[in-house]
């Protein structure tokens, strides 16, 4: 009987209808995986880009395994449907109710945190927080970190002084929200999921990790921008998705024409990238469901609800910005891949440039000759920041036109460098082999570097537990561990993006009903891939909002 059941699996995996049919997808995804992995990987890490270079052995092997893991993942998704799988657990949670079950949830998870927050408290005050504090402390002139969230810390660190004589017991008040509206956003996630049918047991899944994943519990009571971004980003990722899947059920909802336009703006407001996942999101969504848009006027209201975040944003960082004195961030920091690419030019290839596009390269980044004693030019393949702090935003300003049309023309004579630049600098959120920038960080910064003299004073520090979350957050081992290592390595989410975006596909049939859903992932990846380094902390937002896939595996129609 055994013998018999292992043969019919067999022939389901490999042999069960068409072997091309069945295959073909499989393959493709394993000869992605493979040349990434095994070839330009290696390739961009040492800097070698060249053929001598390829090693055929390792590639073939990558290939078949990863092949027969395709094979059987697809399997199990298509024959077994573990995603749609009902359980007893479905019978208890379903006696409990969805809302008792979301605050059950959200008291859960916040409660896990907390001892994070007892160890750093105030909280984690490295990352930005230098300037940023520098700022909240006397005049916020930039948006280069969203104002929104200097305002915070300012509004935090003045009642901690006021009401406590104590900037860090303002700033554990920041991280107490930070929390709270972090651990809600997941619990509203969670809740979502489950009303759309995913298995309770993908659900408890993601309810523990969600708890006790320390990149969560970490960045939560962290004084950086990312912590308030993604719970917004989270919240409004929910919002979309109620749309994309049932937009009459979800325009029902009166409440949603307050809280759509609430969470878009504050998702907008607390990175200056928001604006372009919005965008993205909705002009996706509208170029995809446009044959039904045309049928129906009932969603007037609510397309006008959808204008409206960006609308106010527009206000908030327009007429608002200018009463204040605020200025814009340099826009410099949108352009770190061009700048990157523009400099390995420089670097690699200034000889081979005539006199006048030697004058341009060093009007648009500074060559650093004036510097003693290591002139020269700033550019490491895997951080953008340097060449980016050499870059001439005035100049650019001047004129984009010129500058993108000098881009261009590098670009079409260089396509190589291009290409190795861009690689290099998001390898960590493809090679699944790099974490040179996914370390979290732990440590504070020294009183004597910050503007005002803020130090941790935990409250309970036991010492193994400190430990614990060091070694979590700076240590290597983990991620070094087979499997273990997938949380702690940020490319691993973008392939797992890429095979539930296929899978999904797969199962529905029509690409078109699947792609709106995992819009907001999407265009979280575009954002990644643009940052200046492949850090984990730009890939955490979307580690937050890919439990939404999973219900691209589920339903038959999205």
């Amino acid at each position: 009987m055994l013998v018999n059941a292992r043969e019919n699996i067999c022939k389901k995996l490999f042999m069960g209808g068409s072997v091309i049919r069945k295959n073909a997808v499989p393959a493709a995804l394993a000869l992605l995986y493979s040349v990434f992995y095994t070839v330009i990987g290696p390739m961009t890490l040492s800097q070698n880009i060249s053929a001598d270079s390829f090693e055929i052995i390792p590639f073939i092997v990558c290939f078949i395994i990863c092949f027969v893991f395709n094979r059987i993942l697809f399997f199990l998704v298509n024959e077994l449907c573990i995603f749609n799988k009902k359980t007893r657990i479905t019978l208890w949670l379903d006696k409990i109710g969805n809302r008792r079950l979301f605050f059950a949830v959200w008291i859960f998870i916040f409660l896990s945190w907390i001892p994070a927050l007892l160890i750093t408290f105030p909280g984690v005050i490295s990352y930005d927080m230098i300037s940023q504090m520098d700022s909240a402390l006397n005049a916020i002139s930039s948006n280069h970190h969203p104002v929104l969230h200097t305002w915070l810390i300012r509004i935090f660190m003045r009642f901690g002084e006021s009401c406590f004589s104590s900037y860090e017991t303002g700033l554990g008040f920041l991280s107490l929200l930070q929390m709270l509206l972090l651990s809600y956003a997941l619990s509203r996630m969670i809740i979502l999921i489950r009303k759309q049918g995913v298995s309770d047991l993908i659900v408890i899944v993601v309810t523990v990790l969600s708890a006790f994943w320390f990149e969560n519990a970490c960045l939560s009571v962290s004084m950086i921008k990312d912590t308030l971004h993604a719970a917004f980003l989270l919240l409004f990722a929910c919002h979309f998705t109620g749309i994309v899947m049932n937009p009459d059920e979800y325009r029902n909802h009166r409440r949603n024409y307050i809280l759509l336009p609430l969470t878009g703006f504050l998702m907008l407001a607390s990175r200056n990238n928001g604006i372009h996942i919005y965008l993205f999101c909705f002009a996706g969504l509208l170029l995809l469901r446009l044959c039904e848009v045309k049928k129906t006027r009932r969603f007037l209201p609510l397309a006008a609800v959808i204008v409206l975040p960006v609308i106010l944003f527009k206000v908030y960082t327009g007429p608002v910005f200018s009463s204040l004195g605020i200025e814009q961030g340099q826009v410099r920091e949108a352009l770190c891949v061009p700048i990157q690419q523009l400099q390995r030019v420089a670097v690699y290839n200034m000889s081979e440039l005539d006199e006048n596009d030697q004058g341009k390269m060093n009007y648009y980044i500074d060559s650093l000759l004036w510097i003693d004693p290591y002139p020269g030019r700033m550019y490491d393949p895997f951080n953008a920041d340097p060449a980016k702090s050499c870059f001439y935003s005035d100049n650019y300003n001047e004129d984009p036109a010129v500058f993108w049309k000098f881009w261009l023309k590098m670009g079409h004579r260089f396509t190589k460098q291009y290409a190795v630049a861009f690689l290099s600098n998001s390898i960590g959120f493809w090679y699944p082999d790099y974490y040179g920038f996914s370390y979290v960080m732990f440590d504070n910064y020294s009183p004597d570097e910050l503007p005002a003299p803020v130090t941790r004073k935990s409250i309970w520090a036991p010492k193994a537990l400190t430990g614990l979350y060091e070694s979590l957050c700076s240590g290597d081992k983990w991620r070094e561990i087979p499997l273990i290592r997938i949380f702690f390595v940020p490319a691993y989410i973008s392939w797992a993006l890429l095979y539930v975006i296929i899978l999904s596909w797969k199962k529905k049939k029509y690409l078109s009903e699947v792609l709106p859903l995992f819009l907001p992932h999407i265009a979280q990846l575009g954002i990644m891939m643009l940052c200046p380094i492949s850090s984990f902390r730009y890939a955490w937002p979307l580690y937050l909002i890919f439990p939404i896939a999973f219900i691209g595996l589920k339903n038959e129609k999205v």
